[in-house]
């Protein structure tokens, strides 16, 4: 993760342990993808494996980390630093 914006220099980690909070944004994502899971696997096979159930949320919880990690960081964020769109003016005209 970068250290500040591009753009406009905001610091993305204003205090030490600033994303704390963002887990649990990760935890309500993680038990939505938990719950989808195991309610689409129940609906689509007759022959319900607990283990395969498990697996399938295993597998699913580490291909989605690294996009439930940005997006609880991008969420936690943005609650507490507002986000203001400058006008990108193009210079001064002569």
């Amino acid at each position: 993760m970068n250290k500040s914006c591009p753009t406009c220099s905001q610091t993305f980690e204003p205090e030490p342990g600033f994303y704390f909070g963002a887990m649990f944004i990760s935890y309500a994502f993680n038990t939505t993808l938990f719950i989808a899971v195991w309610v689409l696997y129940s609906n689509l096979t007759e022959d319900f494996s607990i283990l395969t159930l498990l697996a399938i949320m295993g597998i699913s919880a580490v291909v989605f980390l690294p996009l439930f990690f940005r997006w609880s960081r991008a969420i936690w964020i943005s609650i507490f630093v507002p986000f203001e769109k400058k006008s990108q003016s193009s210079g001064s005209k002569t």
